[in-house]
């Protein structure tokens, strides 16, 4: 969970510190996706201790292993909302606060990627087929 949280913030990070323009534009896009993202990851996260509680850094099998299941796709999701936050930093290095600077479509795209997986991962959208 933590680790979702905290690359949601840094994506939120990199919107924030990009200047007005294109880029801004199509990086705040995201941002619904990537908030629905991290609480779905939250209300999982709650969910499994619930289920199978732990006050250490011990992951338990819980029933037919689920706990351990549930902590991987959490860890996925986490690296996969990284992505998205790395991916959109690549967006924002490209602009020129003293110009337009046109959004470079492939970089959008990496953005795009990296959300559906979380949203995959995340239990949000079906895998594709």
């Amino acid at each position: 969970m933590h680790g979702v949280d905290r690359a949601v913030r840094r994506y939120e990070q990199v919107v924030d510190g990009c200047p007005p323009g294109p880029s801004k534009v199509a990086l705040e896009a995201f941002l619904p996706r990537v908030d629905l993202v991290a609480r779905a990851a939250t209300a999982t996260g709650r969910a499994a201790q619930a289920e199978t509680p732990s006050a250490d850094m011990r992951i338990p099998n819980g029933p037919e292993g689920r706990a351990r299941d549930t902590h991987r796709r959490l860890t996925r999701t986490a690296t996969a909302c990284a992505q998205a936050a790395e991916a959109a930093a690549m967006i924002r290095v490209e602009v020129d606060p003293g110009a337009p600077t046109p959004v470079d479509p492939a970089r959008v795209a990496a953005v795009e990627r990296a959300v559906r997986k979380a949203e995959e991962l995340a239990g949000l959208v079906p895998p594709p087929a």
